[in-house]
């Protein structure tokens, strides 16, 4: 059986602006207590950012891993410590935010691949795997301060001239390794 864990998380840029902000997440897949693939990465946008989209943004990617991976036959447990995406991915919980719908509707069609794929809502202490690689992305960031201040701007500019709510993507990684 194989376990994807994922995790995100989101700072806030711009008081101001309270939905203006990076968000980062986090994946892992093992194969009994092996991680086979992990991977991280950033995002950026000017108004709707939030932790739940950080969370979902976690969630595809680990799920399009799978894909990567071929392994739509085999039993996958996904975990995280988002109750709320959890609920929302086993029926159990409805969606209100416009901003939540594309991912969750993404994250659906992803899932649909595969046959046998449970959801487990985790507490946070025992999802440290995908929480230290969302904070790794973050700390990526902050590492490289002209990056950073750049985004910054960029997302305060755009949050007063109310434009665009895409998503900037901040850069990725996807990491497999051999079972």
């Amino acid at each position: 059986m194989l376990r994807l864990e994922f995790d995100g998380l989101f700072r806030n840029t711009d008081e101001e602006h309270s939905s203006a902000g990076i968000m980062c997440y986090g994946w892992r897949i093992l194969r009994g207590k092996q991680v086979i693939a992990h991977g991280h990465g950033t995002f950026a946008r000017s108004q709707d950012a939030n932790a739940n989209i950080a969370e979902y943004l976690a969630l595809v990617e680990g799920l399009e891993a799978l894909l990567d991976m071929g392994v739509y036959d085999e039993r996958v447990l996904v975990c995280g410590d988002a109750k709320s995406v959890i609920g929302q991915m086993q029926g159990s919980a409805s969606i209100s935010s416009l901003a939540v719908k594309p991912l969750y509707a993404r994250a659906v069609r992803l899932a649909r691949h595969f046959i046998n794929l449970r959801w487990q809502w985790l507490p946070r202490k025992h999802n440290r795997g995908a929480d230290l690689l969302s904070r790794h992305a973050l700390k990526h960031l902050w590492h490289d301060p002209q990056l950073y201040e750049s985004i910054i701007n960029r997302l305060q500019s755009a949050a007063q001239s109310g434009l665009a709510t895409r998503l900037m993507d901040m850069g990725g990684l996807r990491v497999y390794q051999s079972t």
